[in-house]
């Protein structure tokens, strides 16, 4: 009978391979994701305008587009272009659910 040693270490999970979401393969943003970013560094208001409508144009045309407002619903400060909406982008207030009077 042969006895296979098992690892006394602990087994940590891959930090990367939790980022990973597979209902987002496929994503227009695959390779390109700080494009879609709520703010890069040193760039201007209308640099940052531009780029965000773009991105929101390729999010529209995305075939993930559905899946990927999904998962920005379930992070909880999502930032930047998500499913074709702008989340976290700096100087524009949340929307705060008021109550109906």
């Amino acid at each position: 009978m042969t006895r296979h040693r098992t690892s006394r270490l602990p087994q940590i999970p891959d930090p990367i391979a939790s980022l990973v979401d597979d209902r987002l393969t496929g994503a227009r943003c695959s390779g390109r994701h700080p494009l879609f970013d709520a703010e890069l560094e040193d760039e201007t208001a209308e640099q940052r305008s531009a780029r965000l409508a773009w991105a929101r144009t390729e999010c529209t045309r995305c075939p993930v587009q559905g899946l990927c407002r999904t998962a920005a619903h379930e992070q909880e400060h999502p930032l930047g272009i998500w499913g074709g909406k702008v989340h976290g982008l700096p100087g524009r207030p949340g929307r705060k659910d008021t109550p109906a009077a």
